[in-house]
């Protein structure tokens, strides 16, 4: 396959994606775009390994690896920042809080997963069978998460039938606000 073809059905993918999360959110639907998206990462993966030409050379991976670390640290103050003003103003409104929380643990996890990466990436060199495990190390990560996700989500809380908001359970807060559909 020629680097071209490759660009193009990159693009195809990227466009079947967008269309698939906007109608998955749409219907409030999550778990087919997370399948889309580990179905289609590992399509292009697939497809980039049939690529005879040269995608990257040193120069691309050098500057790829600065710009990530610039964004992880642009990202980092720029969340930190804001988790420090919102958490100020948790007296003001209470939904505050929760973000602020939510920004200050999203960064941690941020900083932690690519301390762990670096470390790793300088003491193992990548092969092919050691890929093949990471990605089956990913996949193994989102199945857990999304079992998860579905093992502790309560069981009390508000459903939408027939345009009204019927209690699940016993949720512990009001209704939501939204329109039900």
């Amino acid at each position: 396959m020629t680097l071209k073809k490759y660009q193009q059905i990159k693009l195809i993918i990227t466009v079947v994606i967008a269309v698939i999360f906007s109608q998955a959110i749409l219907y409030q639907n999550y778990l087919i775009p997370l399948t889309t998206l580990v179905v289609a990462s590992l399509v292009l993966i697939w497809l980039r390994r049939q690529v005879k030409e040269v995608i990257a050379d040193e120069r691309d991976y050098v500057s790829a690896g600065k710009s990530a670390n610039l964004a992880i640290q642009i990202y980092s103050w720029i969340a930190v920042v804001a988790m420090f003003i919102l958490y100020s103003f948790k007296n003001l409104n209470p939904t505050y809080e929760p973000i602020a929380l939510t920004l200050a643990y999203s960064t941690c996890t941020l900083m932690i997963l690519y301390s762990f990466i670096f470390k790793f990436q300088n003491k193992i060199k990548f092969t092919p069978s050691k890929n093949k495990f990471l990605i089956l190390m990913i996949i193994l990560s989102v199945v857990l998460g999304v079992f998860t996700i579905r093992l502790f989500s309560g069981e009390d809380n508000w459903v939408c039938q027939n345009g009204q908001w019927v209690e699940h359970g016993h949720p512990s807060f009001p209704a939501p606000k939204t329109i039900c559909k």
